[in-house]
């Protein structure tokens, strides 16, 4: 479990969803933590105390070694769907600088064409 500090107005958590004031002082479970510090919703905190979000509800006493596997599951997937988006995400970043550098030079092709078409229709009268 990790204290962080909220840092964006746009983070909703706990059992029934509520949002979390800029500010805030909260503890949750590890993943989650670093997965807002990632995307800026919150920071670490020297602060020793927080409110709970969903410590009583993945305490394991009271999850079936069923439910634990589950949610590990769950957890895992989503942690691996996480990974590919990020992947993709890159792809797609050095797919578009690749397709912006090729547009150029088509543009510059496409003007110089343009320039010489002027040029020659200038001589021809």
């Amino acid at each position: 479990m990790a204290l962080v500090e909220i840092t964006a107005g746009n983070v909703f958590a706990g059992a029934n969803l509520r949002k979390l004031e800029v500010g805030a002082v909260v503890e949750v479970d590890d993943a989650t933590a670093e997965r807002w510090k990632a995307t800026g919703k919150a920071k670490d905190t020297d602060k020793k105390k927080g409110e709970k979000l969903f410590g009583e509800l993945l305490a394991p006493a009271a999850l079936s070694n069923d439910l634990i596997a589950q949610l590990a599951a769950v957890t895992k997937d989503r942690d691996d769907s996480l990974e590919q988006v990020t992947k993709l995400t890159e792809q797609a970043a050095s797919d578009k600088i690749a397709f912006d550098e090729q547009l150029a030079a088509v543009t510059k092709r496409a003007e110089e064409a343009e320039a010489a078409l002027a040029e020659a229709t200038k001589k021809a009268k």
